[in-house]
Order: C-alpha cells, then structure tokens, then sequence
C-alpha cells in the first residue's frame, strides 16, 4: 500500500477554464494529467488536485466502485512498465494490482477484467472463485475494452488486419463476435448509453478525427447521428446515467498557431441539445464521474 502525498500545483491550475459559468449539472469529472489526478467542477467548470500518483504516467482511468481503476506507465528500476492500480481520491492512497495495459470493471458480477499485453484475465474481487482467460491475442493486438453494463464486456482486437469487436458476458461466459458492430463501429472513444442500451460510437469509415459519432445498437444497427458541430472534432468521454448527459471532449486548432484548444461539451441525450461548457480545459482520453 502506498501513501500518495497530494502537493499544491500552480502550472496544473493553470490550464483551468477561461470562461466559468454555472452550469444545470451535478458533481464532477476525475481526469490524468501525467502523475496527476485532477477534478473538473460540472457545476462551474472549477479544477482542483486530487492526488498524485509518484513517477508514472496515467493512460488510462475508469471506475472501480468508489475508487479509481488506473492504467499507468510507472517507473521501476529506471524502466517504465505498463501496470494496472487503483486509487481512492477520498483518502488518497493507491495499491499496485496487476501488470497490464488496460482495465475494466464489471460491477455486476465484481469483476476486473485486464489485459497484460497478450491475455485478457477476468479476475474476480471475491478471492475464493477462480481468475479466467478471457481471450488470448498477438502482443498488444487489443486496442480497447469498455463496460457495457454491469455484466457486458466489449472488447476490439486486430485480427488478420481487420478490427473486430467481440462481447464477452460474465455471467454465463459467452463470447460473441460482433461483425456488424465493427462495420460500423469503431470502439475507441465509444461509450455505453445505459437507457437506450446502445452505443455511442464513431463510425468505422473515413479518418478517426473525421468520422461523425452515431447510435448503434450490438446488432451493428445505426439509429441516429449525434448533433454536434462539423467545423472541429469530438470525443466522447463518459455518460452521466442520473442527468443523462454526455461528456465530451472538443479538439480544434488556434487560429494563432498549430497548438491544439480544447473545449467540455455536454450533450442532453433526452433533448439532443448540447453546450460548450469550459474552454481551455484538456481531460485526456478517459474521464470518471464523481457525485460529490
């Protein structure tokens, strides 16, 4: 067990939001910035430290219940190693968990499922039952996995030059490979709207930075596009189930310069309007709500 000291850090503040305005939402969002842990304010657009994780970079964060399931390049011995911990921003400690690259919680069945660069383990928090070997991949060929649901895993592997999105449930430990999903679908920076039951992701055509994000149902089935604006590119960070909101990431280029800005957006999944609600303000690839 490790104790993580939470420092003041002026040069982090800084990147806080240029433009704060009350805002219709609750709570707030976990984010990396390098070692760091911060929190952006829903309410005002406000950021504060929340911990500091040592030497190690933070790649990747998702929700481990009340704690922050984090996927890290740590330092040891002089030799950065991808690992798997977790962090609890009420007091501030963190734990080593497993050595791996990414993570995922299943909250129904209590499970964390990672994958160490060549294996996907399921491991259950509940020491007793067994771990399981989800599937097994060339180095690095799973390129993301996202809870779909409290029992639902997604996970995207490279297979002979294609991406294809399988499922695999925790409770019945059926594996399935969803092709039309990954016609249309691209896994990366998709998230699971829990009251449609459908995913909000990117279509698999065109450039990434270009492709339009849409509804899709498992079956691989299009419903909608999202409404946002044409000119800059979005990434969709997490959704709030209680205020039906989806967090998004906005990327456009200065005028001034080649610099990339950044912008929060959050979109009303019941109304379909959306909002700017802070400038200036960059929370990475993988946010986690906190209703504090």
């Amino acid at each position: 067990m490790k104790s993580v000291l939470v420092p003041l850090v002026l040069s982090l503040l800084l990147i806080g939001c240029e433009d704060r305005q009350t805002a219709p939402y609750q709570g707030g969002l976990y984010f990396a910035q390098g070692a760091y842990i911060m929190r952006f304010s829903l309410q005002d657009g406000s950021l504060s430290v929340t911990g500091h994780l040592g030497d190690t970079v933070v790649r990747d964060i998702s929700p481990l219940g009340q704690e922050l399931l984090i996927a890290e390049s740590a330092s040891v011995n002089r030799r950065r190693v991808p690992r798997i911990s977790w962090f609890d921003p009420g007091t501030g400690e963190t734990a080593d968990l497993f050595a791996g690259v990414l993570a995922r919680h299943l909250s129904g069945p209590g499970m964390v499922v990672y994958d160490d660069g060549s294996h996907l383990y399921a491991v259950p928090q509940q020491s007793e039952r067994p771990n399981q070997t989800i599937f097994s991949h060339g180095p690095n060929q799973v390129t993301g996995l996202l809870a779909a649901g409290q029992n639902l895993l997604l996970f995207e592997a490279e297979e002979a030059g294609e991406r294809l999105i399988r499922s695999w449930d925790a409770r019945s430990g059926q594996q399935v490979k969803l092709e039309a999903l990954s016609g249309a679908c691209r896994l990366d920076g998709a998230v699971w709207i829990v009251q449609l039951e459908r995913l909000l992701c990117k279509r698999r055509s065109g450039r990434s930075a270009e492709a339009v994000y849409v509804f899709a149902d498992l079956d691989g089935v299009v419903h909608s596009e999202l409404n946002l604006p044409s000119e800059n590119e979005f990434r969709a960070l997490t959704y709030i189930a209680g205020q039906e909101a989806l967090v998004l990431q906005e990327i456009w280029q200065s005028m001034l310069d080649s610099r990339d800005k950044f912008g929060v957006w959050l979109y009303d999944v019941r109304t379909g309007e959306s909002r700017r609600v802070a400038e200036n303000v960059n929370l990475g690839d993988s946010v986690v709500f906190a209703d504090y």
